[in-house]
């Protein structure tokens, strides 16, 4: 990495509303941004009846695409984070879009979850407002989702992701442009449902300061300002005369006549007005100030802090490892005997490869605790479903696919929920991982007769020292297990002793 470039950092954010880029400098843990790019894409209004993204709004955002990739292509892979969210995770042909968005961006797309989403932008507003030591809640209401935290300080004390958004909302309640006061109900009253099964937890918790991050929020700030109803943020006052307008108004087009509402942001202001009232309503909401921090900042946070060794991965697979109880010594004997095999391996893997195997170690045994009979699925489930603060959706899916094929029969349905490339890197892995297990097997450190491992699309070869097998019966035994096992992979095993 140049000189030049190793303080620079670059986050896309993908939204369902819009794509976000900025590309920021890290100056003494603070950042500076001293670029930016915005989108209007409104990738939800791709989506058809099934569910999937049109033809036309994929070329529509690759367009977009194409520029922010001009924009970050000499940024190191290692200083960019690019996710998506709600609409790429509910989209059915999310992967097609993703390996043409790849494509464009030259860079890899990780689909965050919303509680992930959550904790990010948690993050990026945390660093743009001041610390006073209370509670603080946060809200970001995005084109398909809206997230609220409650946190103290950077750390997020409850987090959770609604789906409503102001594309999705202005689609299903204001679809045919009128402000009606029939429709206007139907909106806030289903945005207030939405709230009310987490309400009770949030104001039981409390909070001094509310936030509003983003789009939405932010613009209604803006508006109440432009139209002298507010000095600073919302209130329900305001709020009430900014909604009588909009109705007095009785369709999207007329909102263009509100002072301060931007015509990018004004086909999808009212669905975003609706979901804010049934916020206010449902939480009893007194006054929300907006916030310049949002996902975007909050991924350069959260990049910059895994790169200086301040990783929220590694807090997340310690606390597992607690939860359930997980053999350490266990853990570090398998991860030990992967060292030692990564030295003797032809095949060069690369630092992603190499993490995923050591998160696996100290992972493989979560189910244990559970059930010894087929733990390793025990484990791959809570590893595909948990809530893992830092880790992207496909991180899970790659550890549960891993796991859940460390031993005996390899559960190909794992990786049946991996795309080809994610396949590709997966499969070596598996090969390494269940060897590392199986040699441990025992639960004691002896030292293994490995001479090398070679691993050649699919064939791989394993020598062993002259005659180590054949003093080891069991593990001789579990070995020519395993040419039968890695036919379900359509691997040709061979070992030599």
């Amino acid at each position: 990495m140049s000189e030049q470039l190793k303080n620079y950092y670059a986050a896309v954010d993908l939204g369902s509303n819009s794509f976000h880029m900025i590309v920021a400098e890290m100056i003494d843990n603070q950042m500076h941004v001293i670029d930016s790019h915005k989108d209007m894409v409104r990738l939800a209004d791709g989506l058809d009846a099934k569910g999937n993204l049109s033809e036309e709004k994929m070329k529509f955002a690759i367009q977009s695409l194409r520029k922010i990739g001009q924009r970050i292509k000499h940024i190191p892979k290692s200083h960019v984070r690019i996710v998506g969210t709600n609409t790429l995770r509910l989209a059915k042909n999310a992967k097609v879009f993703m390996k043409r968005a790849q494509k464009a961006l030259g860079k890899s797309i990780e689909v965050i979850s919303g509680r992930e989403e959550a904790r990010i932008l948690y993050l990026g507003v945390a660093h743009s407002i001041q610390n006073d030591e209370h509670n603080r809640l946060v809200i970001d209401i995005g084109g398909g989702s809206t997230e609220l935290i409650i946190g103290n300080d950077f750390t997020p004390i409850l987090r959770e992701s609604l789906h409503m958004g102001c594309v999705s909302y202005t689609n299903k309640f204001f679809s045919d442009g009128l402000i009606t006061p029939e429709n206007w109900n139907k909106a806030v009253l289903h945005a207030h449902r939405q709230v009310v099964p987490i309400a009770l937890e949030y104001k039981q918790l409390g909070w001094d300061l509310a936030v509003g991050a983003s789009g939405t929020l932010r613009a209604t700030v803006s508006v109440l300002t432009e139209n002298g109803l507010t000095n600073e943020g919302i209130d329900p006052q305001s709020l009430n005369q900014l909604i009588e307008k909009c109705l007095q108004l009785g369709s999207i087009k007329k909102l263009s006549r509100i002072k301060g509402l931007s015509l990018q942001r004004m086909p999808v202001f009212i669905g975003g007005l609706a979901i804010i009232k049934g916020l206010f309503d449902a939480l009893d909401i007194k006054r929300m100030i907006g916030c310049n921090g949002a996902l975007r900042e909050g991924l350069i946070y959260d990049l910059s802090g895994r790169l200086n060794h301040n990783d929220i991965r590694k807090r997340t697979i310690e606390k597992l490892c607690k939860q359930f109880e997980v053999n350490i010594f266990q853990s570090e004997l398998v991860r030990a005997s992967l060292n030692k095999m990564l030295d003797i391996l032809n095949l060069k893997l690369s630092d992603k490869q190499k993490r995923l195997l050591r998160w696996a170690t100290k992972l493989h045994e979560l189910g244990l605790k559970i059930s010894h009979s087929h733990f390793e699925e025990h484990a791959a489930y809570i590893l595909n479903h948990a809530d893992m603060p830092g880790f992207a959706q496909h991180e899970q899916d790659k550890l549960a696919a891993i796991i859940a094929s460390q031993r005996r029969k390899i559960k190909t349905e794992w990786l049946q929920r991996l795309s080809r490339e994610q396949k590709e890197k997966v499969i070596p892995l598996i090969v390494l991982f269940r060897l590392a297990v199986l040699l441990n097997r025992s639960r004691v450190e002896i030292e293994f007769g490995l001479e090398r491992i070679e691993i050649d699309n699919k064939n791989v070869s394993v020598y062993f020292n002259q005659n180590w097998l054949e003093e080891h019966p069991l593990t001789q035994e579990d070995m020519y297990a395993e040419i039968n096992y890695m036919k379900a992979l359509n691997i040709n095993y061979k070992l030599f002793s």
